[in-house]
């Protein structure tokens, strides 16, 4: 039975620049600091535009931790992740900033694929659920953030 692919994508505008914006979106290091279910982003590589995190995030309850790359095109305003390895079979996407007249917006978008078939029908459907809703947190975390940088 093959995996089923899901995706999420949503944007929000912001108030502020896209160098603002993107300069936040960069700084994942400072994640935990100000989006409530990340209890942990260790840095393990930073090269060049890359870099290598073990993330540690909490949804209702249950821990997920994967390592991820982040490739920053800091010209165009986006950032490629992809994970290297962890909890699902595949987890990648982008966060992007455009301008929006005088503001910016940041879209978000994932593919993931849970990888357990004889599960998927019961996992699947309350994982995604959980996905949209901590992908609209931190949305919103990055909204608020962006006010408090200068």
């Amino acid at each position: 039975m093959p995996n089923t692919t899901y995706e999420i994508a949503m944007s929000r505008r912001l108030n502020r620049p896209t160098s603002i914006a993107y300069k936040v979106v960069e700084d994942i290091e400072r994640f935990p600091e100000f989006m409530p279910n990340v209890n942990s982003l260790i840095l393990l590589e930073a090269e060049g535009n890359r870099k290598v995190a073990a993330w540690d995030i909490t949804i209702d309850d249950a821990p997920l931790s994967w390592i991820e790359e982040g490739i920053y095109d800091k010209q165009n305003l986006i950032v490629h992740f992809k994970s290297l390895e962890g909890v699902f079979d595949r987890f990648d996407g982008y966060w992007q900033v455009i301008r929006d007249g005088e503001g910016s917006q940041v879209t978000f978008e994932l593919v993931y694929e849970i990888g357990l078939p004889e599960i998927e029908d019961i996992v699947g459907p309350i994982l995604r659920e959980r996905m949209v809703e901590n992908a609209e947190s931190m949305l919103e975390a990055i909204e608020k953030w962006v006010e408090e940088v200068e």
